[in-house]
């Protein structure tokens, strides 16, 4: 597992968040400047992202669960946890059950969404089950494969754009801070936590980080703005699925598929089955480092796979999937923004009794 390999996974993870909320959640949050809203969000990861990659540094070959455990024991460490581990259950909810209703939309309007769930689930349990390792590995056979579809969806749209409507540029007053749904975006940050999770004493320097993050933002930008400059803040605001509506404006007859967002659709959902994968893993792990340490990895993992079909079943509309979405945004921001400051203050604690 090199770092190339990592920091492609990386940015993959984050393109998955981007790609499945976070347009929508950036233009409910503000009508105008929305650059400055997303500007902020990726601010504010860069400078988690080096608290978190600090506290790493203070313990080459450690997981964050390892630094909090040394320094704090282990029921500190679960009470730390758990809140981490309610976001990854709703989000992994959430991915699961956004990506079988885009699928069955696009592409399989008369399969039933529980047998499109259930297919979804199933690779990504297969994903889980080789490990976090080989989804490195695969990361790059993973963008090479599926990114050319999602640029080429995303810039042939521009032949419909209206510059006009990029006005306003200036929110003076920061109204998106009281937006609740800039809340939701930050769900974005979670693509670094999986550094955390495995014990490597490959280190990860903050400036490659931050290139990668820079990467992600372009898209971020691209992503709000390319339906904004198609629709306009009044119609996009009003679309579930803007960027798939985006594509959709664009008629080629010498497309492979005939309905252009089937390209947009097959990549994004193959980007949700390496993030959900990972997820899962993330979530086995801690199950099976702190609360189960004698069950086999791969029991864990088949029961939370079979649950997250269920809860998958539970939902009713995607109504519902919204106020999940709200109710996640505290429980991401502790995950994503409180988890990394107390694993930091953790490794600094566990170096002094090391060193003491």
């Amino acid at each position: 597992m090199n770092k190339i390999q990592t920091l492609t996974l990386f940015v993959l993870l984050h393109l998955t968040s981007i790609f499945a909320f976070f347009p929508e959640r950036i233009i409910a949050a503000t009508s105008k400047g929305h650059w400055m809203a997303i500007t902020f969000l990726f601010a504010v990861e860069l400078g988690i992202l080096w608290v978190y990659l600090k506290a790493l540094s203070l313990a080459p070959g450690k997981t964050v669960i390892d630094i909090c455990r040394e320094a704090m024991g282990t029921w500190i460490t679960r009470l730390i946890m758990l809140p981490f581990m309610a976001f990854l259950i709703i989000e992994l909810v959430m991915l699961t059950y956004y990506q079988a209703v885009e699928i069955k939309v696009v592409l399989l309007q008369r399969t039933p969404v529980a047998a499109i769930s259930a297919l979804f689930v199933m690779l990504c349990m297969y994903g889980a089950w080789k490990g976090l390792v080989v989804m490195v590995r695969a990361s790059l056979g993973w963008i090479f494969l599926f990114m050319p579809f999602i640029l080429f969806s995303m810039f042939i749209s521009i032949r419909n754009f209206r510059f006009d409507y990029i006005f306003p540029l200036w929110d003076a007053d920061l109204s998106f801070l009281f937006r609740s749904d800039f809340y939701v975006g930050t769900v974005i940050f979670a693509g670094f936590l999986f550094l955390g999770m495995t014990a490597t004493k490959t280190k990860i320097g903050f400036g490659k980080a931050a290139a990668a993050v820079g990467i992600v933002y372009l898209f971020a930008i691209a992503s709000v703005y390319i339906p904004l400059l198609i629709f306009g803040q009044e119609t996009v605001l009003h679309l579930q699925y803007p960027m798939l509506m985006a594509s959709d404006t664009i008629d080629l007859e010498w497309v492979v598929f005939d309905w252009l967002p089937s390209f947009y659709v097959v990549s994004s959902s193959g980007l949700g089955v390496i993030k959900v994968s990972v997820l899962l893993w993330m979530l086995v792990a801690i199950l099976q480092r702190l609360f189960a340490p004698v069950v086999n990895r791969r029991w864990i993992l088949s029961v939370v796979s079979i649950l997250l079909y269920l809860a998958c079943l539970w939902i009713p509309n995607s109504g519902t999937l919204n106020s999940y979405l709200y109710v996640n945004s505290y429980f991401c921001l502790y995950t994503t923004i409180g988890f990394p400051v107390i694993v930091y203050f953790a490794a600094r604690q566990r170096r002094k009794k090391v060193g003491g």
